[in-house]
């Protein structure tokens, strides 16, 4: 189901994904245990969050993970307890991780109501995507995810003599008691997200997403060469026109390269067959690398922005250098900085939750997503 912008579906996914900066490769040792009995932990989930790095312990609990770039956020995960991250700016030597069991699981299974089918539907359709990525993925263990509907009236101002009018505001939200493990078959990825909650509120006209939850993706073990061919197809059409594209594309000063054209929406007219109409802007004005891979926006607060992607016909990224528009299709979509100055990694991840997709971009969910560590060769 495609959503316009005047509906505002903002999808902060990708923000809420802590990144990993490409510096010195290390390897993380340590030993995972209960808190409660100091039993070691055998099988535990060990992980960088976001990407395809992981391990299990061993019968001793003890893990060690390698190929490891700082900064990095280490998640520990295992059925019954409570999920652990660890942000880590160096090595940090041998690690003790004593996770807690989950001792409120009972309670909560007990107090809570039934998840409706309807509402596990609406769910699935906001969390991994209404297009062919999400109706696609497939949850393994659905009855571990836990739902709450809640529907009020407040009051707003409408002007400057306070008049007031009700407006009705709708919160889903969402979270697992356990890890959530994803089959992301176009992608060829089996996907283990420990989610922390999922809220999708409905104010007025505009619907706004968010979600706290850590990301671990483990490929598909397919031996057969044209499957894999397959999923690298499917990925590069997944990656295109996505957030984590564009961002990268701005990192690089790429964009036009990579088929991007970026306007104020307030004061451009764009019209497919007359680019004299067009008025983008350069994104290199208002951009700064502020250390190794980590760049700053800065100007733009509040600022609504339009995103033009043109892309060639087998849906690979125009390069708007050589090429003229306006016999190529193109998508839209929008980006909006809540702050004064926002940041994110030059691997097209958001540091914080202050950059905020709308339009095509933000249509794509967890269905769609790849590791922070995906690149095209």
């Amino acid at each position: 189901m495609k959503r316009t912008l005047a509906v505002l579906a903002v999808i902060a996914f990708a923000s809420l994904c802590i990144p990993v900066a490409v510096h010195g490769q290390n390897t993380i040792t340590g030993t995972v245990l209960d808190s409660l009995t100091q039993e070691r932990l055998q099988y535990a989930t060990v992980y960088i969050n976001g990407t395809t790095k992981g391990t299990v312990t061993d019968a001793d609990g003890h893990f060690e993970l390698k190929d490891v770039s700082y900064p990095a956020t280490v998640v520990f995960s295992f059925v019954g307890y409570k999920s652990q991250a660890h942000d880590i700016v160096r090595n940090p030597g041998h690690l003790s991780i004593e996770l807690k069991p989950n001792i409120d699981l009972p309670e909560v299974v007990i107090t809570g109501k039934k998840v409706k089918r309807k509402d596990l539907s609406y769910f699935k359709s906001m969390f991994l995507g209404d297009d062919r990525w999400g109706r696609h993925a497939t949850i393994r263990n659905e009855n571990v995810i836990m739902i709450e509907n809640t529907h009020y009236t407040r009051k707003v101002a409408v002007n400057d003599i306070g008049y007031e009018v009700d407006e009705k505001v709708s919160v889903f939200n969402a979270w697992a008691s356990e890890p959530l493990i994803i089959d992301l078959p176009l992608l060829g990825y089996v996907l283990y997200v420990d989610l922390v909650y999922f809220t999708v509120e409905h104010i007025g006209g505009n619907t706004l997403c968010d979600m706290l939850g850590y990301f671990y993706y483990k490929p598909y073990t397919i031996g057969k060469e044209s499957k894999l061919v397959s999923f690298e197809k499917n990925r590069r059409q997944a990656y295109y026109n996505s957030s984590q594209h564009f961002l990268r594309s701005v990192y690089e000063n790429r964009l036009e390269e990579n088929g991007y054209i970026l306007a104020m929406a307030d004061n451009s007219t764009i019209i497919r067959l007359d680019i004299i109409k067009y008025n983008p802007i350069g994104i290199e004005k208002y951009s700064d690398i502020i250390e190794d891979s980590i760049m700053q926006i800065h100007g733009l607060k509040d600022k609504r922005l339009k995103i033009l992607y043109y892309h060639k016909y087998d849906d690979t990224p125009l390069n708007l250098k050589k090429n003229k528009t306006t016999l190529y299709p193109f998508s839209e979509s929008g980006i909006t900085f809540m702050k004064d100055t926002c940041v994110f990694y030059k691997d097209g991840i958001v540091i914080d939750n202050n950059i905020r997709f709308m339009g095509e971009m933000s249509e794509k969910r967890v269905g769609a997503c790849l590791p922070d560590d995906y690149n095209i060769d």
